[in-house]
This record gives C-alpha cells, structure tokens and sequence, in this order.
C-alpha cells in the first residue's frame, strides 16, 4: 500500500501476503493490524475504512482487467502513450516548428528555443555556473534569448539587413517601428561606438 505507508508498516509481514477477499471478508484486515497505534496509523485506517465501506466483493464474477484511459477499457499502445503527457504544458505552435522546411538541427534549436533551453547567461545564473555580465554583442544588457534573437541592437540589424535583402518591406516597417519604439537607434549608437573602440567581441 503505496499510498498508506505507515499502516502497512503496522500490518504483521505474515499478513501482508493475503488476497484482497482474503483481506476484506469479515474485516480480516483489520485483526492484521498489529503494535501500538500512533496518529498516522489511525489517520490512514480511517482513510481506507472510508474506501472499503463502500466495497461489495462478487466473487461469483471473473476479475477483468479494465484500462481507465479508453472508453472501451481495453488497452492500447497509443492511450499509453498519451497518458505520459498528462499535465504536461501543450506547445500548441509545434507544427510551426516540426514541420517546416528548416534543416532539422534549426528545427531542434527552435524548440529549445520555445521552451527556453537554451544555455544563455540568465539560464547558466540560475544555476551558479560562470556565464558573461553582459550580452556579449552589445554590453549593454543582460544576455537572455529573447535578447539574443530579437531585442539586441545588433540582432535588429542583421533582422533588417536580410529582410531588405529579400525584400519583405511589410516586415521591414514592422522591425523599424519596434526598433523606434523600444529607443533602439540610441542603444544601437551606443553599441556601435563600443565596438569601435574595441570593447565589443
């Protein structure tokens, strides 16, 4: 009993070896119970007296094996499967990523990417490993992934220099107005005389 440890442990070794008929017919488990009593013990025979009150044993019926994750109650490779993500967090964008014509290893980095497991300075911080200051490219902030692929000075420009290049003026605009709108002219000025000088890179 897994779930009810310290009543387990007060049941004679002897005993622990009955059927569950065996167990339930006449409240034989309850005579298995043996030594003193403490608190956690009766709290967890209050706990299974509940679940068995409940209990009628047919023993003219042949035990059947019941899947609970099908309707049908009948096992099945794929609802195994399934089951291993129950209360997992859904990535509903996955397709996005898993199926387009990106070579498989950008595929992979996309999806460490989206959950963000990528070993980025924020990430090395969090688990007392030595990782830079600052963004390597720009000084300025600190390093996350989101900085790195979107928000840094350097990243806006290599996003409008290929999107110029392939003509995506629609996206184009978009990326200047983000760029204006988060002050990105002035951190990239910045940016831009550090690395003159040399202490960028």
């Amino acid at each position: 009993m897994p779930h009810l440890p310290h009543l387990y442990g007060a049941i004679a070794t002897r005993a622990r070896k009955r059927t569950v008929y065996a167990a339930i017919t006449g409240g034989q488990w309850i005579s298995d119970i043996k030594g003193a009593l403490s608190l956690h013990v009766l709290i967890e025979y209050l706990q299974l007296w509940e679940l068995l009150s409940n209990v009628e044993l047919q023993p003219e019926l042949e035990d059947v094996h019941v899947w609970k994750f099908t309707n049908s109650g009948v096992y099945s490779t794929k609802s195994a499967y399934e089951v291993l993500f129950i209360g997992a967090i859904q990535f509903d964008p996955w397709e996005r990523i898993w199926k387009s014509w990106a070579p498989g290893k950008c595929k992979f980095f996309l999806w460490l990417v989206a959950h963000n497991r990528c070993w980025t300075a924020d990430r090395l911080a969090k688990r007392g490993l030595n990782h830079p200051p600052k963004c390597p490219l720009c000084d300025e902030v600190d390093e996350t992934i989101d900085h790195l692929l979107v928000s840094c000075v350097f990243t806006r420009q290599f996003w409008f220099n290929m999107l110029q290049q392939f003509g995506c003026k629609p996206l184009l605009l978009s990326w200047r107005i983000i760029a204006l709108w988060t002050g990105g002219q002035e951190q990239a000025a910045g940016s831009l005389r550090k690395f003159k000088r040399g202490s960028i890179l």
